[in-house]
């Protein structure tokens, strides 16, 4: 009796055990052991990398170029001696019969050279709205610069003879000028088209000018250089062009300027001490082709995390 007892006990131990084992695969099938879901159901990819960009949105630039010069308005005003009469009969020029009058300041068939021009800067993107801004440093060389003054004739000189008043002639003015310029610029990118893209843009900033002396040519009352000076002006600009993407990094442009660099002067004394009028030079302006390389440095996205979010 009691073996047969036992013999039933370890068949149902047995059974038990069979029972165990072909329900732990099932069950270790099921996150949660039989609370609901598969490991399929909730399987948790690898975190995706994220793929950098090679180029950040800020570049530097170095541009060379061809300036247009447009003719300046310049001024010089003329004040011209009269010889009234020998009102004493004394037969020489007296201080009194002497009239200074003021004739004009206008200075006609103005031209400047043009020059070549250099350029170095430095700017940043905003990246999908098209904006950009930048700081240039820019060069254009020495620029000849000639007009025609309005005839100047002093007349005689106090204590000269009383005799026929000289000949009026001609007396060419000439000088010359070097401009320095530091431009704030602000730029639209007008979308990218097989690799080109156009923009416009538009900027403000400082014109520093070098007039070297002044001298005349052609009439011997005017014989003595005027000193040359150096100004601080108001520079603006507008611009457009395109350019054509060469690498991540690289961009070739090609613009156009028009840029206003303000005004300049003279100086006053001349090589002989004499006090003299400034000759003013105004609407110093330019029409500029260049073609440049901007250079982007540092990641499109140096500060993403190493891994996308999962949605």
């Amino acid at each position: 009796m009691k073996i047969v007892i036992k013999a039933g006990i370890a068949s149902a131990a047995l059974s038990i055990a069979a029972g165990i084992v072909s329900v732990a695969p099932a069950t270790a099938a099921d996150l949660g052991y039989g609370r609901g879901g598969s490991i399929k159901d909730n399987y948790v990819a690898p975190l995706p990398e994220v793929s950098r960009g090679s180029a950040g949105p800020c570049y530097v630039r170095a541009d060379i170029g061809y300036s247009l010069s447009r003719d300046p308005d310049v001024k010089w005003p003329v004040n011209n001696g009269t010889f009234t009469g020998d009102a004493n009969a004394n037969g020489v020029v007296d201080q009194s019969e002497l009239v200074y009058t003021f004739v004009g300041d206008t200075v006609s068939n103005v031209s400047l050279e043009n020059t070549w021009l250099a350029e170095a800067g430095i700017g940043c993107g905003s990246g999908s709205r098209g904006f950009r801004g930048e700081v240039t440093f820019g060069y254009r060389g020495d620029r000849k610069l000639d007009g025609e003054p309005l005839i100047f004739n002093p007349g005689p000189r106090p204590g000269d003879p009383v005799g026929p008043p000289p000949a009026d002639l001609d007396d060419p003015l000439h000088t010359s000028i070097t401009s320095y310029t530091l431009m704030l610029n602000v730029y639209k990118d007008l979308g990218n088209y097989a690799g080109f893209t156009p923009y416009v843009g538009a900027g403000i900033g400082a014109a520093y000018h070098i007039v070297d002396p002044t001298f005349f040519t052609g009439n011997p009352a005017l014989t003595n250089r005027i000193e040359g000076d150096r100004d601080l002006a108001f520079a603006w600009a507008l611009m457009a062009g395109v350019g054509y993407q060469l690498s991540d990094r690289a961009i070739l442009d090609f613009g156009y300027r028009y840029i206003d660099l303000g005004k300049a002067n003279s100086g006053r004394v001349d090589s002989a001490g004499f006090v003299n009028p400034r000759v003013e030079i105004d609407d110093i302006a330019a029409h500029e082709f260049k073609v440049g390389l901007r250079y982007h440095f540092g990641q499109s996205d140096c500060c993403a995390s190493a891994h996308q979010p999962l949605k």
